[in-house]
């Protein structure tokens, strides 16, 4: 209850989420506890990677003092969870602190009719932690079979929005197919539960990213800080309406601030790496993406926008090397893979690769969704920039979600200056205003 380990004389405070995992070892009396049963624990109100677990269960070996050849109290057993090795006994302290679960909650959920949806929603959460097309469309699913089973259960409810909202913001379905269903399902949440701080934030990202409603998503914003201040998931979604609002220096310090909640995650450490892209700081995210990558080479996404930052830092060369090694997925390839594959051969100066990665993205937009972002950024590249003006003008039609970049992201310098190029900037910026009238 105090969270503190005791050796001797020596005071070692344990960190809130750290203590969290330690408590349920402990309880378990040696026995094994799964991944599932750590993550819904520690973490009841978001999705949280598997990645995220180990580096947490990483740091608390190292207060036991443990080293990769020497674990003797926490042990792993592969694909399910871990166990306390070591035998405790439970004795009452001198301020008469009572053992008790940190999961009473948990407990409740367990005992009661709602275990079945909550069961469907830990599934959903895992694949929405992946962030690919199919893992998302996934989780869709479970969380969709979390509301059959019960309609009004309002992790689902949420879970549902963001998984309709990745699928729009990484280009996988068309503004106008993924955003509505997550708005819906989000609206559905806080009618049930106006306090919820991650809902708010989810309506946040949709009216930054869809509507261009910038006044809108500061006041969800602010109300979501407001409710859970603590929340990753709540500062994240700062970071990236502040980006998106050129406000780099907000937007930076909210990732740090994200990044100070929890440290051991990786998925923040790109957020701030990210954030500092966008803000012009190339070497800078480069460096720690790289940082990154060394501490987990599996951790691919960071790779993927390295090689984003490589070829807005004008080194192509170094930007290809990084894409060959990202896994070929056709549900992926058009989203980011191929497109940035293709400005990294025109700006290569290889001319004929780059029309080849080129054209199969135009016959893939026959029968595929292909932003026009991506078709953009690689005519761009190939300087048919009355193309790329086009395309950037068919995204901003459909209000893709990337065109708030536009400004922080400098891909098309070289029609900046074209009126319509200005047109289409001015147009985002007035946003929902412009979209009423």
């Amino acid at each position: 209850m105090r969270r503190v380990l005791l050796r001797g004389s020596s005071v070692t405070p344990v960190a809130e989420r750290l203590a969290l995992i330690l408590t349920q070892l402990l309880q378990a009396g040696g026995r094994v506890v799964s991944k599932e049963t750590l993550a819904v624990t520690v973490w009841p109100n978001e999705a949280v990677s598997d990645g995220n677990l180990v580096q947490h269960v990483y740091l608390l070996r190292r207060l036991f003092g443990e080293t990769a050849k020497n674990r003797s109290h926490i042990l792993s057993v592969p694909r399910t969870g871990y166990r306390f090795a070591v035998p405790v006994e439970a004795v009452e302290s001198s301020l008469n602190e009572t053992f008790t679960t940190d999961a009473a909650s948990l407990g409740a959920i367990v005992s009661s009719a709602q275990f079945e949806p909550f069961r469907t929603y830990c599934q959903g959460s895992y694949f929405l932690e992946q962030r690919t097309a199919p893992a998302i469309r996934r989780a869709a699913m479970f969380f969709e079979s979390s509301l059959r089973a019960s309609r009004d259960y309002v992790p689902s409810l949420i879970g549902l929005a963001r998984a309709h909202q990745y699928l729009g913001t990484y280009w996988h379905l068309p503004p106008s197919v993924a955003f509505p269903p997550a708005l819906e399902a989000v609206e559905r949440a806080l009618a049930i539960d106006p306090a919820s701080a991650v809902a708010h934030a989810v309506r946040s990202g949709l009216l930054c990213f869809w509507k261009w409603d910038w006044a809108g998503a500061r006041r969800e914003l602010t109300l979501a800080i407001s409710l859970n201040p603590g929340s990753t998931f709540v500062r994240t979604n700062a970071a990236w309406v502040h980006v998106c609002a050129g406000r780099l220096e907000r937007a930076l310090l909210e990732a740090q601030l994200a990044l100070t909640l929890e440290p051991s995650s990786l998925s923040l450490q790109l957020l701030v790496a990210r954030v500092l892209l966008h803000s012009g700081k190339k070497t800078e995210a480069i460096a720690l993406m790289a940082n990154i990558l060394e501490t987990s080479p599996a951790f691919y996404i960071a790779r993927r926008y390295r090689a984003q930052a490589y070829l807005l830092d004008a080194q192509p060369e170094k930007a290809i090397g990084d894409l060959e090694l990202l896994p070929q997925e056709p549900s992926e390839d058009p989203s980011f893979r191929l497109p940035m594959l293709g400005r990294a051969y025109a700006d290569a100066g290889e001319r004929r690769r780059a029309v080849e990665v080129f054209d199969a993205l135009r016959g893939l937009a026959q029968t595929e969704y292909v932003v026009g972002w991506n078709l953009a950024i690689v005519a761009a590249g190939l300087r048919r920039y009355a193309d790329a003006l086009s395309y950037l003008e068919t995204a901003c039609e459909q209000h893709e979600a990337t065109l708030p970049f536009l400004k922080s992201l400098p891909w098309f310098e070289a029609i900046c200056g074209d009126a319509r190029f200005k047109q289409i900037v001015q147009r985002v910026e007035a946003g929902s205003t412009h979209q009423e009238s």
